[in-house]
């Protein structure tokens, strides 16, 4: 079994919805919702994109194993 570690910075209160759908959305590789955060939940959602496409790299490396 493989175990990956990722850091995940501190998410401001009330910014966890944009976080998340930023993870989501970094993983799937969608950008439809880069419009929809509320202008100050912009840089949680791409801090959330950051840690998706991240995640996406790292299983894609155990997945070729």
């Amino acid at each position: 079994m493989h175990k990956i570690e990722l850091e995940i910075p501190e998410i401001p209160h009330g910014h966890g919805l944009s976080f998340k759908r930023g993870i989501a959305d970094g993983l799937l590789e969608n950008h439809d919702h880069e419009k929809e955060p509320h202008s100050t939940h912009t840089a949680s959602y791409k801090r959330g994109i950051k840690i998706g496409e991240e995640l996406k790299h790292k299983i894609n490396e155990l997945v070729k194993v």
